[in-house]
């Protein structure tokens, strides 16, 4: 019994964690765990070997055969064990939250939103604002939802329930599933900005829509740029450095708390930012990578423009980094 514990609660706690990093919700990275906890039928060819080769002697393999045997058997009650709890920790029934290919057949050249933590939701803000204005510019009649050109994705129940409080389309799904990215018509989407809680389900989720749905320009945070190298080279489109614009707005605080002028401050910033993008892309060109940290792939300087052009393009840069 305590051999059969140890197989059961060690393997749902490895799945488990395993996936949390790749950015499954608790819960279903519980269940997930307690399903695949049970040993398998490999394990009597290779228990078997071991006791031919002298690895192993026969009353240990005796016990570990009767061990997995058992834990096979119970892989219902584990299954409905998992259910259980999920019923009683999930804050609701996930399945109406799920995205339905009838109420998204209709989107056409949509932004999609990964993860609709603290940056994803800044971002659908970002977007309802550039919406509403636009709305007060058109006529009447063009009054719709549907100008609202993004959908969302997150695999926490809970922030998903906050988007539709709000009348938001966001849905519950794994955004690195092609089925999941399917209904939310990822084929028809323009791009996608990833912005999820770790960099094992952020690099997932842009190789799942390179692979499946190239179509999609994909922008996505990195933690620092050895995750933007492997984002890149998973086929990000551009990769932003998720510590850059917040020490830059800290700075701004600071200087202006020295009562320096908000211009020397504004253009300190500037300078500071391009410079730092400057020397990112020429890392990236050292190391054998022709992407810039992404930004070659978005912002691309002409060869021949005057000064203010130029001026223009580093703007240009610094908007895309905030």
């Amino acid at each position: 019994m305590g051999t059969l514990g140890l197989l059961l609660v060690g393997k749902t706690i490895l799945v488990a964690v395993i996936g949390r990093l790749f950015g499954v919700s608790l819960i279903s990275a519980v269940r997930v765990g307690l399903l695949l906890a049970p040993g398998g039928e490999f394990a009597f060819v290779a228990f078997g070997e071991a006791v031919n080769q002298g690895i192993m002697t026969s009353q240990l393999s005796s016990l570990l055969f009767l061990v997995v045997g058992i834990s096979m058997a119970i892989t219902p009650w584990l299954s409905a064990g998992g259910q259980l709890i999920a019923s009683r920790f999930e804050q609701q029934d996930v399945r109406s939250l799920l995205p339905v290919e009838s109420e998204t057949d209709d989107l056409k050249d949509h932004i999609i939103i990964c993860g609709f933590g603290r940056v994803g939701q800044v971002y659908s803000n970002l977007i309802l604002c550039f919406v509403k204005l636009l709305l007060k510019s058109l006529p009447s009649f063009f009054h719709s939802e549907r100008l609202i050109p993004f959908v969302a994705l997150d695999v926490r129940s809970d922030r998903v329930a906050v988007g539709r409080a709000l009348d938001l389309p966001v849905y519950f799904g794994d955004a690195g599933s092609r089925e999941v990215l399917h209904k939310i018509g990822a084929e028809r989407a323009c791009a996608a900005a990833i912005t999820l809680d770790t960099p094992g389900a952020n690099y997932r989720t842009v190789w799942a829509l390179s692979k499946y749905f190239p179509n999609v320009k994909t922008f996505v945070r990195a933690h620092d740029v050895d995750h933007g190298l492997n984002l890149e080279k998973a086929g990000a489109t551009a990769v932003v450095p998720e510590t850059l614009e917040p020490s830059l707005q800290l700075a701004a605080a600071v200087l202006a708390q020295a009562k320096l002028p908000m211009s020397e401050i504004a253009a300190t910033i500037n300078e500071f930012r391009t410079r730092h993008l400057s020397e990112l892309t020429e890392l990236c060109e050292t190391s054998g990578s022709s992407l810039g940290y992404g930004f070659s792939r978005v912002v691309i300087k002409p060869k021949s423009q005057p000064s203010d052009s130029t001026d223009d393009s580093q703007i240009s840069e610094g908007t895309l980094a905030a």
